[in-house]
């Protein structure tokens, strides 16, 4: 049986929409949260998904800065610093992940070098 079939016989075979109200439809949209959806109900966690948690997530989405900027800023403060500094420097930029994933792309696009001992370079060091 589809899905299709599914949702035209869930109120005995009426055309309705599943928010008329009956016991089964009550019943079938008002299943807890499974899997990550929890993660999702972030606005006023009660376990329903409604639209404050889609539009804070999309917020906090705006407000995250994009790589390029993340990139911008890492190169800024290499120059600000003569050429060379270590990870103390770049921990106001971004998160610890979000800085370890950008550094390594900027690695294999080798717009910085890494020493050893775990400085930061704009230039190979020998």
């Amino acid at each position: 049986m589809s899905w299709k079939n599914i949702l035209k016989t869930h109120c005995g075979g009426s055309n309705e929409k599943m928010d008329c109200g009956c016991a089964k439809c009550r019943e079938k949209t008002n299943k807890a949260l499974i899997g990550n959806q929890k993660r999702i109900d972030v606005a006023k966690p009660k376990g329903k998904i409604t639209r404050a948690d889609f539009d804070k997530l999309r917020d906090e989405k705006k407000a995250m800065k994009s790589d390029a900027q993340i990139e911008k800023e890492i190169l800024a403060e290499i120059k600000k610093e003569g050429g060379a500094l270590g990870m103390k420097n770049l921990k106001a930029i971004a998160p610890p992940k979000e800085l370890k994933r950008i550094l390594d792309a900027m690695k294999r696009k080798k717009l910085i070098f890494m020493h050893k001992d775990g400085d930061i370079y704009t230039h190979s060091p020998r």
